[in-house]
């Protein structure tokens, strides 16, 4: 059941191995290199603009010389066609192997935020829900802590189509084998959860549903015009919740994050974790504490890995202050190195 008066598990303080210190100092060097190539793209756009106005006017003034010159029309076409079919054919006899293409693991400049590129998904749907999966699914000590288990359903929307991403049993499916996982909640053993049926006589803590896009902005509000999923506390005329609703979009099921560099099944892990996290209790957000540091799970690393980003959406103030340049990496879960020596290790603050 939810306790509003728990405290949140601090993180246990440890020595980073060198290794680590060495993979920070790298990601903090890409990421220099990032922020520089999107600097110099965007000194780029300005001055393409430039550059198209005054090609357009070169060739107006040229079409209006060549409309008086008689035959010279035919010659100027065939010029254009011999010029194109060598360039076709490497050009000017340069080696056409160097003309490769984009270079893996090298992401498209995009918009913070932005939805990545992908998959078809149902922008809409009927805006009611009916239950998907299979219930039974139990994570951490249900037993040892009895009433304090979180019971929870899963739920898909009326109306949308699960061809996308297999349908709503994988959905269930991928819940469960989330909660279960040692890195997830259950990992301090202060956490367990129960997978209960939509037709069970009690009332679940949570309801977690795949929701479409117009939906989830219907339900969420929010004042950020990107993507984003959400908790909303308490119950709906769709069903009864003890704690509240976990809402998850379905545009970023399908496709993702740019914070995640295509990992789609770990970005699925993060919204998974960080909604559900939300639903027991950790309501606040939380910047990236260091430079190339594994991000907390209550970071909005949908948005960006980025403070100062983050700031820039009215993300919360929170992102501001002395912080504001730090970068992390993904991270997924709120224990990402499970247990050590039967202790958790936590990166959510």
């Amino acid at each position: 059941m939810t306790d509003p008066g728990r405290e949140p598990v601090r993180r246990e303080r440890f020595t980073l191995p060198s290794s680590e210190l060495e993979r920070r100092a790298d990601y903090r060097e890409r990421h220099a290199r990032e922020r520089e190539r999107r600097q110099r793209r965007n000194r780029w756009i300005g001055v393409s603009g430039v550059l198209v106005a005054l090609t357009t006017i070169g060739v107006v003034i040229e079409l209006a010389v060549n409309s008086g010159g008689g035959s010279g029309g035919d010659d100027a076409v065939s010029s254009a066609s011999s010029a194109s079919g060598s360039a076709a054919n490497g050009g000017d006899g340069g080696d056409s192997s160097e003309s490769a293409g984009p270079v893996p693991g090298t992401a498209p400049a995009t918009d913070v935020g932005e939805l990545p590129s992908g998959g078809e998904f149902s922008s809409s749907g009927d805006g009611t829900f009916h239950g998907v999966g299979t219930a039974g699914a139990t994570a951490g000590d249900v037993d040892g802590l009895g009433d304090e288990t979180y019971t929870y359903v899963v739920e898909l929307e009326d109306g949308v189509n699960g061809s996308s991403f297999g349908g709503g049993d994988a959905f269930s499916a991928t819940v469960d084998a989330v909660l279960g996982d040692p890195r997830s909640w259950v990992s301090t053993g202060d956490y367990a959860f129960e997978h209960i049926s939509v037709r069970s006589q009690d009332t679940p803590d949570l309801r977690v549903r795949l929701v479409s896009p117009e939906t989830t902005a219907q339900l969420c509000g929010g004042t950020i015009d990107l993507e984003t999923s959400c908790f909303i506390q308490g119950p709906d005329d769709e069903g009864e919740a003890g704690a509240g609703r976990v809402i998850i979009n379905l545009a970023r099921w399908v496709r993702g994050s740019g914070s995640f560099e295509g990992d789609l099944g770990a970005y699925r892990q993060y919204v998974l974790n960080h909604e559900i996290g939300h639903g027991i209790g950790f309501a606040a957000h939380q910047p990236c504490p260091e430079d190339g540091a594994l991000a907390p799970l209550m970071m909005q690393q949908t948005l960006s890995l980025n403070n100062g980003d983050l700031e820039d959406l009215d993300a919360g103030a929170e992102y501001g202050g002395s912080a504001a340049n730090n970068t992390c990496r993904p991270n997924a879960w709120p224990f990402p190195h499970g247990r050590s020596e039967g202790e958790a290790v936590d990166v959510r603050d």
